[in-house]
């Protein structure tokens, strides 16, 4: 009878284990798409920065296309020519041309799974940036780079978080959920029925 108390003891301490895995992983944020896209944007422009001819405060004008994703990319791309201590012109007298062109941009959730027996449903995703760039120095008119750089980032995000990290006014930021696994669907209810009829059966058990 003891060794039923105990495996009914054991039983329940189990649930709560899951229980206090679920509220744990709540308290980790994933990065909004949006955030990520900005990164993308400005690693890629870091590239181009990396080109510039050292000079004192050169003067730089930064165009983005198209203009729907201007708004948030902008920022982002001019940031690593502030770091360089440029100056961001918005006229046509600046020594650098920095065109920024996103020509893909898109979200793809895959692999949609639980994290762990009875554990939260977890899907990986995976953020791709393809911009066509282009630096100009008009000083000497040349061309110092022009052609398509990609940028992708993926991790993995709870399903709960998908409808935050996603932007209800950019569709670029949004991507289709794919179906769970079958076999996984119908194979959680089963364990769960089964935990509970054993819990009942341990439990009258040591009644008797």
């Amino acid at each position: 009878m003891k060794g039923l108390r105990h495996s009914l003891a054991v039983l329940v301490t189990g649930t709560g284990l899951f229980t206090g895995a679920h509220a744990q992983d709540s308290a980790f944020a994933a990065a909004t798409n949006l955030r990520v896209y900005q990164s993308l944007a400005a690693s890629l422009a870091d590239s181009l920065a990396n080109l510039l001819v050292t000079a004192d405060s050169p003067r730089v004008s930064v165009r983005i296309a198209p203009p729907d994703v201007a708004w948030f990319l902008q920022d982002a791309v001019e940031r690593p020519f502030r770091g360089r201590n440029c100056v961001i012109s918005g006229n046509d007298s600046a020594r650098y041309s920095v065109e920024f062109g996103a020509v893909q941009m898109a979200v793809q959730y895959s692999n949609l799974r639980r994290n762990g027996f009875l554990g939260s449903r977890v899907v990986d995703r995976s953020i791709v940036l393809l911009a066509r760039l282009r630096l100009v120095d008009r000083v000497p008119g040349i061309v110092v780079m022009t052609g398509e750089r990609r940028g992708v980032f993926s991790d993995t995000i709870g399903l709960s978080e998908v409808e935050r990290v996603e932007h209800a006014a950019v569709p670029a930021t949004r991507g289709s959920i794919p179906p769970e696994d079958f076999f996984s669907g119908i194979a959680e209810p089963l364990v769960i029925v089964g935990a509970v009829a054993v819990a009942i059966f341990l439990l009258f058990t040591v009644r008797s």
